[in-house]
């Protein structure tokens, strides 16, 4: 209510009913990734707003690309105005996992040398490649492979769900060729 008085002592008002909107609600969420994964969307409520931050390739779509924000702890922005005219924001913390470091080893072998195991880091992975008959605990044959270079992937997922290989090239060796004559006595 607005009231007024003028000089000549007069009074009147005036009122006007003034209609106050809550804020939107909004929300934003998303990840983590492994930074070799391929960009997707993130997920906001409602729907119609804008993204902002590290990674975010599509404003609009909220489309974020590990590979561009890298490694690390991303702060994401989700800003929406309402048909009201009323604005909020949220924001999220976006993980980006490396991936695994993961090597493989082993070899040179002779063509009769028995059957052992390759070297690989960190255990728990697959083994796979000409030679492998046991591609958990990665037990290469030399006789099963034959004699030449194969090469051996390492496969290792860590508890991320981020995934690396390694290779390595295991030499199997041929026999030397042996060979003794008798002389005459």
């Amino acid at each position: 209510i607005y009231t007024f008085t003028d000089a000549n002592g007069c009074t009147n008002s005036a009122s006007v009913d003034v209609e106050v909107f809550d804020l939107p609600t909004v929300s934003v969420s998303g990840g983590p990734f492994c930074v070799d994964d391929a960009a997707s969307n993130l997920t906001a409520s409602p729907g119609g707003g804008t993204f902002s931050g590290t990674g975010i390739t599509d404003v609009s779509a909220g489309t974020f690309d590990p590979a561009t924000a890298g490694v690390g702890t991303h702060t994401i922005t989700y800003d929406y105005t309402d048909g009201n005219g009323c604005s909020n924001s949220a924001t999220t913390d976006v993980i980006v996992h490396a991936l695994p470091v993961v090597s493989v080893s082993g070899g040179p072998f002779c063509v009769d040398a028995a059957a052992s195991n390759l070297t690989a880091s960190p255990s728990g992975g697959t083994f796979s490649g000409t030679g492998i008959t046991d591609a958990s605990a990665g037990t290469f044959d030399p006789a099963t492979a034959g004699v030449g270079t194969h090469t051996i992937t390492y496969n290792y997922t860590d508890g991320n769900g981020c995934s690396n290989s390694a290779t390595t090239d295991v030499i199997v060796h041929a026999l030397p060729v042996v060979s003794v004559s008798g002389g005459s006595f």
